[in-house]
């Protein structure tokens, strides 16, 4: 996760391995979790989360209860939502690749890291190119 300003700036980052992880969908919960939880605790200002899974989008914005294997991180993150002024929005993967290099990090690293104001190498070098203003499909 990157949590960053309104212009774009690294604020913070981390990665943590996913020790029991069913799947790609439950990582990107995971994700959006503790990406939440993080920018509520370090922060009073609005949020905006961009994720480019339009399933978690949609999961987390269906009013109908959640039934799925994934209902209590649903449930979790919808009642971080009441806590703050947020906005979830789906971006392209095109527009995130600093996250997807950041979540890859993690898993080959398999540990828990917390960087702030910046972030491993690899990912300094995307955040620039990555989209700072979301695009709506």
């Amino acid at each position: 996760m990157i949590l960053r300003s309104s212009s774009g700036e690294i604020i913070f980052s981390a990665c943590r391995a996913l020790f029991s992880c069913r799947d790609a969908l439950e990582a990107e919960l995971c994700a959006c979790m503790e990406g939440l939880s993080s920018s509520i605790q370090r922060s009073d200002l609005p949020i905006a989360i961009d994720v480019d899974s339009a399933m978690v989008v949609a999961m987390i914005t269906c009013d109908d209860m959640n039934r799925s294997a994934y209902a209590s991180l649903v449930n979790e993150i919808r009642y971080l939502f009441t806590l703050r002024q947020s906005c979830i929005t789906h971006v392209s993967w095109s527009q995130n690749k600093a996250s997807d290099s950041l979540a890859s990090f993690g898993r080959t690293q398999g540990r828990t890291m917390t960087w702030i104001g910046s972030g491993p190498s690899e990912v300094l070098e995307l955040v620039a190119t990555d989209c700072t203003e979301p695009v709506i499909e």
